[in-house]
C-alpha cells in the first residue's frame, strides 16, 4: 500500500508522540558518575608563591612545617550542569577519594562549599608534592584565585563555614563523603551553574602532622581519581511550542507535536514572542550593520552575528580580501650627488596618500621620499655615504605641519614637554656608526629642518633598516610609515652564488588597522602594545608574489610595533636560513618554522623549483599576540602568498659554507652587567616598563672603548621583550629560566645555548617570560651615548629605553662630587672613594676603585697602594 505524503507526516508525528509517552512512563531516578573538572592544593604561604594545579595529588591537613606554612587544603570542582539536566531533583550524592599517603592517625576531613571561583593552573610539583612548586600564570595559590592578578577575599580560600559533609580518614584506602549537605550543595549548583565552584577539603588544622594526601584527577591510575556519584530524578521537560500563526504556548514535546506545532526545546519559554521571526546583527565588509533575520542576512551577502545580537559601534570589523594585490619591491634610491666621491642622498620625509589594498580608499601616511616603505639604500662595506634627512611634513593645505597627524598621548617622556609636535629623527638600525649620527631620540627635527648624517659602513654585509626614533612618539611615526631597508654588500655574496637581482627580495612585514575611509586606526592613549588587524607587506595588505621556479633570497624583517611573527609555509615546505641581524651565518640551517620578534631580520633561501607551476603557497603566521601568550589568540594567520610560475629561476646550489665568524670569549669580558625588565605603575598612563627601575635620563652604564662586556637581560614579566642595543652587534651566550618572587630573582633550570636564529651576530634578542638571556659584545670605534631598549615600540616610548656611554678609558675617574658616575676628572672625590674601599673587593666585578696591580696590568681584586699611586699619577682632567 502506498501512503500519501501527508499521511507519512501524520504517521511520523504519531510515532514520535508514542515514543515520548513511553519514555515518560518509564522515567525513574537516574545515576551519573562525574569526574572532577579541576582540582588543586592551597599551600599556606601568605605571599602566595606555591601551587599544585596539575600534579597527581591533593592534600588536606597540616604537615610538620613551621606555623604559617604548614596548612594544606584541597579544592576540587565538578561540572554539574554538564552532567545533570537542568530542573532535576538531586536525591543523593557520594564523593569518593583515594587517600594514598599519610603518617598521621585517623582524623576528620570535611567538605565545605566554595564561594569564589578559581583556576586550576599548570603547576605540577615533583616528588611527593607535599611542598608544592613555584606558581606561574593561572595557578591558584593560598592568596590567589588566578596567579598573580586575582585574589581570594580571605587567604586560604573563600568558603561556607559550615561543613557539607565530614568523614574520618584513617589508613590508606578509599573514603566517601555523603549526606544532606552535599545534596543541598549539588542542588544549589544545578540551579545556579555560575556559582558551581566546588568544595574545599579541610583536615585537622589544630595541630601539626595531620596531613592526608589524596589522589587527584591527573593521577595516572584512573581507579584512584576522585569520583562524584549523583542520584537524581529528571524533570518533566516542557518548552516553547510555536503553533500555526506564530502563536506560542509552553507545552511538553508530545503535546506540541499533537497540536502540529514546532517544539523549540526543553526549558525555552514564550517570553518576547519567541515564535516571531528572530533577527540579529548582520555585518557587511564595509563595517556597516543591519538588524536582519539570518536568512535575509545571508541573501544580502552579510555575516550573521547571532540571534538578538544588537548592532553596536565596532561590532563589524573591516574585511579585506587577501591576495588580490601584487607585492611591490621597494625601489633602490639613487644618490643625488657625489661630493668628494661620497654618495649623497637627500631624503625627504613627507606626508602623502598611498593605496594599500584594492578595496581600501587611499591611506594618508608619512614616509621617506613619499613612499611606504621608504626606498632601499644600497651601500658597500667600507665605503661611506651621507644622508640629508629633510622634514618636509605638510598638511592637506600644503602648509608645514605644526601638529602630529595622529593623536599624541602627552603622558610618555617626550610629548610630556614637547607636546604633539611632528618631530622626527632617523636611526639606522644595526648601523655601527658614531653617536652623533645614531639618531638619538632627543635629536629630533621639526618640519622645515634637516640633519646631515654620515654612515661609514665599516661593518659586514647585512640587512639593516632605517626607521624613526623620536622620543615618546616612535610608535606613531613608524606606524605612519617611516621605515625602509638599508642593505650593505661586501662582494662576498656574488662569490657564494647566492640569489641576486630579481631573486634577492627584501620583505618588511607590519601589522596595521584601518578605518573604513582608509585612514590608519591607532588608539589616542598610550597602551602596553597595539596589534593591527591586517598584515601589510612592503606596503600592501596581504599581497601575492609571482615567483619563478628557482631559488629566492628573502630578506625578512619584522617591522611591527609589537607583534611577534612565527613564520612557516602553508605546505610545510622547508627553507634554508643563511643570515640573521648582523649578516651571514657560518653555514646554512634547514628549517620549516622560525620566530621573529619586532626588529629582527633573517635571510632565507626558498627553492620554488620544487613546486609545479600554479602551486600557491601561503607564508603563514601562528604567533599569538601578545607573545608568547595563548595559542590562537590575536593571530593574523595570512602574511602573503607565493604563486609559482613556469619560468626557470635561479638554480645555483646553496653553499655549504658561508663565512667564518669570530667567537667572542667570556674570559675576555671586563664586566657582566644585569638589566631587570619590569612593569611598574605610574600616575599618568597607569603603567610603564622600566629597565633596572630607571628612566631614559638616568645613565649608569659607562663602557670603556675597546672593552668586551657581557650584558644579562632578566625578564621579570610574563611577556617576551626584544632587547636591542645600538652601536654593537653581539653574540647570544645562553638563556636560563628564572623564578621571580617579588623583587628577588633566582635562576632555575639548565641554561641553553642560542637558537638557530640567534647564532651569529645579533642586535636584537628575544628575552622570554621569566628568563635571563646573556649576550656578549665588543664596544669598538666610537665613543658617546647610545640607546638600548625594548623594541616593542609602545614599551620603548614609555621609558623602556635607556642610554649607555662609551668613553676612552680613564680608570682612575670613577665617581663625582655626589658619589655619582664618573665626571672626566680625577680629583679628591675619586681619592676619597678609593680610600673608603681600601682592602679586598667584595665583588671583583663591581669594584671601580680597583684600578691596577703591582705590575700595572689591570685590576687584582684588592684596593691598595698600587691603585692609589695610579690615581695620583692620573690627577686632573681625563684625556
Amino acid at each position: 500500500m502506498t501512503v500519501p505524503q501527508s499521511g507519512r507526516r501524520l504517521c511520523g508525528r504519531v510515532v514520535a508522540a508514542l515514543t515520548l509517552v513511553v519514555t515518560a512512563m518509564n522515567a525513574s531516578a537516574d545515576q551519573v558518575s562525574v569526574p572532577p573538572s579541576r582540582d588543586c592544593t592551597l599551600y599556606e604561604l601568605n605571599i602566595g608563591l606555591l601551587a599544585n594545579g596539575s600534579g597527581n595529588h591533593v592534600f588536606a591537613g597540616r604537615n610538620n612545617q613551621s606555623p604559617g606554612t604548614s596548612i594544606r587544603r584541597a579544592i576540587l570542582a565538578f561540572d554539574i550542569a554538564a552532567n545533570v539536566p537542568a530542573g532535576a531533583t538531586i536525591n543523593s550524592v557520594t564523593l569518593t577519594m583515594n587517600m594514598s599517603r599519610s603518617t598521621a592517625g585517623p582524623t576528620n576531613v570535611s567538605a565545605h562549599r566554595l564561594s569564589t571561583d578559581w583556576n586550576e593552573g599548570p603547576a605540577a610539583p615533583g616528588g611527593q608534592e607535599g611542598s608544592g612548586t613555584q606558581a606561574s600564570a593561572g595557578d591558584t595559590t593560598w592568596i590567589h584565585t588566578y596567579y598573580d592578578t586575582q585574589l581570594w577575599t580571605t587567604a586560604g580560600g573563600d568558603f561556607i563555614a559550615g561543613a557539607s559533609a565530614t568523614t574520618n580518614v584513617g589508613g590508606l584506602g578509599s573514603y566517601s563523603w555523603t549526606g544532606a549537605g552535599l545534596v543541598a550543595d549539588m542542588q544549589f549548583w544545578l540551579d545556579n551553574p555560575a556559582l558551581d565552584f566546588g568544595w574545599i577539603m579541610l583536615g585537622d588544622e589544630s595541630s601539626l602532622h595531620t596531613a592526608k594526601r589524596f589522589d587527584s584527577r591527573e593521577n595516572p591510575t584512573p581507579a584512584d581519581r576522585p569520583e562524584l556519584v549523583i542520584d537524581f530524578t529528571a524533570p518533566v521537560a516542557v518548552g516553547a511550542c510555536c503553533l500555526p500563526g506564530n502563536s506560542c504556548q509552553v507545552l511538553t514535546e508530545v503535546d506540541c507535536i499533537n497540536m502540529t506545532g514546532t517544539y523549540q526545546g526543553s526549558g525555552t519559554d514564550c517570553t518576547g514572542n519567541s515564535c516571531a521571526p528572530v533577527t540579529g546583527a548582520c555585518c557587511f565588509d564595509d563595517t556597516t550593520c543591519q538588524d536582519l533575520a539570518s536568512t535575509a542576512c545571508a541573501f544580502s551577502g552579510g555575516t550573521y552575528q547571532g540571534d538578538l545580537v544588537a548592532c553596536t559601534v565596532g561590532l563589524c570589523p573591516l574585511v579585506l580580501e587577501p591576495f588580490v594585490d601584487a607585492m611591490p619591491v621597494p625601489a633602490v634610491m639613487v644618490p643625488d650627488s657625489f661630493p668628494g666621491g661620497v654618495p649623497h642622498y637627500d631624503m625627504e620625509i613627507v606626508e602623502f596618500e598611498q593605496k594599500l589594498h584594492r578595496d581600501l580608499p587611499d591611506t594618508r601616511l608619512w614616509g621617506y621620499e613619499g613612499v611606504y616603505p621608504g626606498p632601499t639604500i644600497e651601500a658597500v662595506s667600507g665605503q661611506p655615504i651621507e644622508v640629508n634627512f629633510i622634514n618636509d611634513l605638510r598638511d592637506e593645505l600644503n602648509v608645514l605641519r605644526t601638529e602630529h597627524l595622529l593623536p599624541v598621548d602627552l603622558c610618555p617622556h617626550g610629548p610630556n614637554f614637547l607636546g604633539n609636535s611632528p618631530r622626527v629623527v632617523t636611526h639606522l638600525h644595526g648601523g655601527h656608526i658614531p653617536a652623533e649620527f645614531d639618531g638619538n631620540p632627543e635629536d629630533t627635527i621639526l618640519p622645515g629642518e634637516s640633519q646631515l648624517y654620515e654612515y661609514p659602513n665599516i661593518q659586514d654585509a647585512s640587512t639593516l633598516w632605517y626607521h624613526d626614533h623620536a622620543l615618546g612618539i616612535t610608535r606613531l611615526n613608524v606606524y605612519l610609515g617611516l621605515a625602509g631597508f638599508y642593505l650593505i654588500d661586501d662582494g662576498n655574496d656574488a662569490a657564494l652564488n647566492l640569489p641576486d637581482g630579481a631573486y634577492d627580495v627584501p620583505i618588511v612585514m607590519q601589522d596595521r588597522s584601518f578605518n573604513v575611509d582608509g585612514s590608519l586606526e591607532y588608539p589616542a592613549a598610550w597602551q602596553d602594545h597595539y596589534f593591527g588587524d591586517f598584515m601589510v607587506v612592503n606596503g600592501v595588505v596581504t599581497p601575492f608574489m609571482d615567483v619563478d621556479q628557482g631559488k629566492y633570497r628573502l630578506r625578512l624583517l619584522n617591522g611591527c610595533n609589537a607583534r611577534t611573527l612565527t613564520l612557516s609555509l602553508s605546505n610545510s615546505g622547508s627553507f634554508d636560513l643563511i643570515a640573521v641581524d648582523g649578516g651571514l651565518l657560518e653555514t646554512p640551517t634547514t628549517m620549516t618554522v622560525l620566530t621573529l620578534a619586532p626588529a629582527e631580520r633573517v635571510e632565507v633561501i626558498v627553492d620554488f623549483a620544487l613546486y609545479t607551476p600554479g602551486t600557491e603557497i601561503i607564508l603563514e603566521n601562528s604567533a599569538p599576540a601578545p607573545f608568547p601568550g595563548t595559542p590562537g589568540v590575536g593571530v593574523i594567520p595570512n602574511v602573503m602568498k607565493f604563486i609559482v610560475g613556469a619560468s626557470a629561476g635561479d638554480t645555483d646550489a646553496v653553499p655549504g659554507s658561508l663565512r667564518v665568524i669570530e667567537t667572542l670569549n667570556e674570559v675576555d669580558s671586563k664586566i657582566s652587567r644585569n638589566f631587570e625588565l619590569k612593569k611598574v605603575s605610574e600616575p599618568c598612563a597607569g603603567s610603564q616598563w622600566l629597565i633596572n627601575g630607571h628612566h631614559w635620563d638616568h645613565i649608569s652604564e659607562f663602557v670603556n672603548l675597546g672593552d668586551t662586556e657581557i650584558w644579562e637581560f632578566t625578564n621579570m614579566s610574563g611577556m617576551m621583550h626584544p632587547m636591542h642595543m645600538h652601536l654593537v652587534f653581539f653574540q647570544v651566550l645562553d638563556r636560563q629560566p628564572n623564578a621571580v618572587r617579588g623583587d628577588d630573582v633566582n635562576r632555575t633550570g639548565v641554561a641553553t645555548g642560542p637558537t638557530a636564529t640567534e647564532v651569529g651576530w645579533k642586535d636584537t634578542v628575544q628575552v622570554g617570560p621569566f628568563e635571563t638571556v646573556r649576550v656578549i659584545a665588543r664596544f669598538e670605534d666610537y665613543t658617546g651615548l647610545f640607546p638600548y631598549h625594548c623594541h616593542i615600540l609602545e614599551h620603548e616610548d614609555h621609558e623602556m629605553m635607556r642610554q649607555y656611554e662609551v668613553r676612552v678609558p680613564c680608570p682612575a675617574d670613577f665617581t663625582d662630587a655626589s658619589s655619582g658616575p664618573p665626571d672626566d676628572v680625577v680629583d679628591v672625590f675619586d681619592l676619597l672613594a678609593l680610600l673608603s674601599a681600601w682592602g679586598p673587593c667584595g665583588d671583583p666585578n663591581n669594584c671601580p676603585a680597583d684600578i691596577t696591580n703591582s705590575a700595572t696590568t689591570g685590576p687584582d681584586g684588592v684596593v691598595d697602594v698600587f691603585d692609589l699611586l695610579e690615581l695620583l699619577s692620573s690627577w686632573g682632567g681625563c684625556v
